[in-house]
């Protein structure tokens, strides 16, 4: 019988049972199974416990509501939906806005606008269709004039205006909007297979993906679109028990892939790299605390190439990632026989964390030296 939690009760009880009734050992054979099924409904399976990706991936994203750049495109949508409405009670003696409405195919004939009686107005000022999204602030965040119209129409059934759609609901599509345009990156748990099929197309050097010992999978979405995956878990080298912090206390980044030569506008129209990469390790360095199994997380770990030019850790510095050794290749043999890991390419191991051991500046080109002593320094400046 399959064990259940206390099948050696049930066990028991049924020696005792024959024991007890000796002369009728067939009858007990027969309801054996049937006493076996009413003991596993009632007792059911045992629960199964998460595995560490389950518990911990939930987390890895970063809630876009918490970001600055969120909380400054709802403050925009505040003032760009407090003109919405301050346009449509103005009456058409002093800007007429149902034409330019009727012309976008915006404009629901059941509704009507300040002092609108339907009747022509040779007095009033007219609002050409093309100008809507610069009076009202949209046009800054390259909205049509027919996505304008369509703003202004929803505004005209708003809550605030006796209709049925919520405010704070247009306001918050506003914001999206504004996100999207000013090109801000979601970081977003993904699924291990999501993950690993992405890496298989995208990283360079390392393109297989290893799923066990995962506690991350984090996404990097660009308007929609997944960018940049990177994957994070227990450390894949041998560590031994650590007395300032323990294995269990180490985060290893694993893996990270990009779309090579994705820009984006900044705020103030330079054409700058997107930078998805540094982004998702930089999550993964704030995720450390929370990542032991069992102790806390104490220190980060991941590794360069020689070859690479390491752009993406070297812009990290500031948040105290550090280049720490050298660890020399070496050719494959016995366990160490698959190249997946490159074991025999010379890499250089960088750490941040409290137990992070000091810098060596010189295992990074002498020219990126002084700038990135700055920024190290600035880091663990109180």
């Amino acid at each position: 019988m399959a064990d259940y939690g206390s099948s050696a009760t049930f066990n028991r009880a049924l020696t005792l049972l024959r024991r007890k009734h000796p002369q009728a050992q067939t009858a007990i054979d027969r309801l054996v199974p049937a006493l076996e099924e009413m003991y596993r409904l009632r007792r059911g399976p045992k629960p199964r416990s998460p595995n560490w990706f389950e518990r911990y991936n939930p987390q890895a994203g970063v809630p876009r509501t918490s970001t600055p750049a969120w909380r400054r495109a709802l403050a925009l949508a505040e003032r760009i939906y407090a003109n919405v409405l301050w346009l449509i009670d103005q009456p058409p003696i002093d800007l007429d806005i149902k034409p330019a409405l009727i012309e976008l195919g915006s404009f629901p004939y059941d509704t009507v606008l300040a002092d609108d009686d339907d009747s022509p107005d040779d007095y009033g000022v007219r609002v050409p269709a093309g100008e809507l999204p610069q009076l009202i602030g949209t046009g800054a965040y390259g909205w049509s004039p027919e996505e304008t119209g369509d703003l202004i129409v929803d505004a005209l059934s708003s809550e605030s205006r006796g209709g049925h759609l919520s405010d704070d609901q247009i306001k918050q599509t506003i914001a999206e909007k504004i996100w999207s345009t000013e090109g801000h990156l979601d970081l977003v748990p993904i699924d291990k297979i999501v993950a690993c099929d992405f890496i298989a197309k995208h990283h360079s050097a390392l393109p297989t993906c290893n799923p066990r010992g995962m506690l991350y999978a984090i996404g990097a979405r660009y308007r929609g679109q997944l960018v940049a995956v990177a994957t994070a878990g227990t450390p894949t080298g041998r560590w031994g028990p650590g007395a300032d912090c323990p294995v269990d206390g180490i985060l290893e980044l694993t893996r990270i892939a990009s779309i090579g030569g994705l820009t984006r506008t900044d705020r103030r129209g330079r054409t700058v790299p997107l930078s998805a990469s540094s982004a998702l390790a930089a999550r993964v360095i704030d995720l450390l605390p929370a990542s032991g199994r069992g102790v806390l997380g104490c220190r980060f770990i991941t590794y360069s190439l020689t070859s690479e030019r390491a752009t993406t850790y070297l812009s990290l510095i500031s948040k105290g990632l550090r280049p720490v050794a050298r660890r020399a290749g070496r050719p494959p043999s016995g366990a160490r026989s698959s190249r997946a890991a490159l074991p025999d390419l010379d890499k250089i191991l960088w750490e941040a964390g409290p137990a992070a051991r000091p810098p060596d500046w010189t295992l990074i080109p002498e020219q990126r030296r002084p700038g990135a002593i700055r920024a190290f320094g600035a880091a663990r400046r109180p």
